[in-house]
């Protein structure tokens, strides 16, 4: 019966170290996380990043630490730590709902329940309680509202409000909607540290021999017929798609969704590629031009051969989150790929099917077929007046769709054939949607 007693003993004093070391815990924990908001808010970003990780020591991968730290981070221009900590972020799982496990006062063991509030600004009933019992001998102020928590208990099925300084919750994963936001704020991460590296905008060109080549294709869309006869005198043309950080250098904006400084710029409208290529001396190559350098000399579907492999060019494979994606090949990459991945064409182009498509400066024409008419020897496309006359020319209301080519990373394998055409509103800015420059 002694040594009973020991035991029943030796285990309340465990049972009640490890309650109090958690109650502790709980309580440090939200007078740093108070500290570090209270900081953040007055612009005091290097106190606010000691308390914040201060936290993280005393309980890592806490989540709303680490979300105010990256802020912190940014506001210190430690951008490189900040995307490390958005990385850390997104490898947590999605939670399901809001799902967390509450340690709750004098209990050592996790209860499961969905977080309905984050911040519930009410008074604690214990403190109140016990203000209560005190001012029976001492006169005291009125008791201030303190943080909670609002919970849903799944077993239990009834909410409640927790105070912070008494209860810990322990994120089971990050919202969807939080994580949205974190690829938001990655973006915007990656972009400044693009901004960062004062680069110097240049466009690798190749000189493209004057040749003839039958344009079109028999094997693919109506609007590739007829296949006929086109000239094309030298010119020359960007041996890469326009890449992000010269896009920004140059235009000040980066408004791709696939963020990356050596990835081709994307979400680009054709007008913005005029201007970008109009700023560095160049101008977008015509359709003509743009398949005649796509070809490379060659007159099969693609200028590899009439197959794909995946090795050959990005555009939406196995791991694409599209419905037209090819689930029997890959890539490589889930969506843009650095410039340069894939081999060049035989004119030593890169890129030319695939990533990106590629607005050029061809206007479509609506009401006939412009394969048919067009002349023999640098094919200027219909309607070029247009360009210049700021929309009042007669019919210009009715052409404000422009051509653009090569296929992209969610664009399906037969659209990176050479002769595949594709139109779209002028203004349009689409992830897929990228440019090369040419010159004469």
């Amino acid at each position: 019966r002694p040594l009973q007693s020991f035991v029943i003993f030796v285990l309340f004093q465990f049972l009640f170290f490890s309650i109090f070391v958690n109650l502790s815990q709980a309580n440090e924990n939200s007078r740093l996380m108070k500290l570090g908001n209270k900081a953040l808010v007055t612009g005091e970003y290097k106190a606010a990043e000691d308390f914040f990780k201060k936290v993280l020591e005393l309980q890592p991968g806490n989540y709303l630490a680490t979300r105010e730290l990256v802020e912190v981070k940014i506001k210190l221009n430690k951008l490189n730590e900040g995307l490390s900590l958005l990385n850390d972020l997104l490898k947590l799982p999605v939670a399901k709902g809001r799902d967390i496990l509450v340690y709750m006062e004098g209990d050592p063991n996790p209860l499961n329940a969905e977080l309905v509030d984050e911040t519930v600004m009410v008074i604690d009933k214990s403190a109140q309680q016990e203000n209560d019992e005190f001012s029976k001998f001492l006169k005291d102020g009125p008791i201030e509202p303190v943080p909670h928590y609002r919970v849903y208990f799944k077993k239990t099925g009834k909410m409640k409000l927790l105070s912070k300084s008494k209860n810990r919750i322990k994120y089971l994963g990050i919202p969807a909607a939080t994580r949205e936001k974190i690829m938001v704020l990655k973006s915007q991460v990656k972009k400044k540290l693009i901004s960062s590296t004062n680069v110097k905008p240049k466009e690798e060109m190749v000189s493209i021999k004057a040749g003839c080549f039958q344009m079109g294709s028999k094997a693919g869309d109506p609007d590739e017929l007829p296949v006929h006869e086109v000239c094309i005198s030298s010119f020359k043309l960007s041996k890469y798609e326009v890449r992000q950080k010269n896009y920004q250098a140059v235009m000040k904006v980066n408004p791709s969704e696939n963020v990356g400084a050596d990835h081709p710029v994307d979400s680009v409208s054709w007008l913005d590629a005029r201007d970008y290529c109009k700023k560095m001396g160049f101008r977008l190559p015509s359709e003509a031009e743009w398949e005649y350098a796509a070809r490379g000399g060659t007159q099969t579907e693609f200028y590899w051969g009439n197959k794909v492999t995946g090795k050959e060019g990005n555009f939406c494979d196995s791991t694409c989150e599209m419905n037209i994606r090819e689930p029997r090949v890959s890539d490589g990459f889930r969506h843009t790929a650095p410039i340069g991945s894939f081999p060049p064409n035989p004119f030593g182009l890169h890129d030319m099917s695939g990533n990106v498509s590629e607005w050029v400066q061809d206007w479509l024409d609506v009401e006939k077929n412009y394969y048919m008419v067009s002349p023999k020897k640098d094919p200027p496309g219909p309607r070029p007046e247009l360009d210049t006359c700021a929309g009042v020319c007669a019919g210009a209301a009715s052409i404000t769709h422009k051509i653009y080519r090569g296929g992209a990373w969610n664009q399906s394998v037969s659209e990176m054939r050479s002769a595949n055409r594709r139109e779209s509103h002028f203004q349009l800015q689409a992830a897929g949607n990228g440019f090369r420059c040419a010159s004469n």
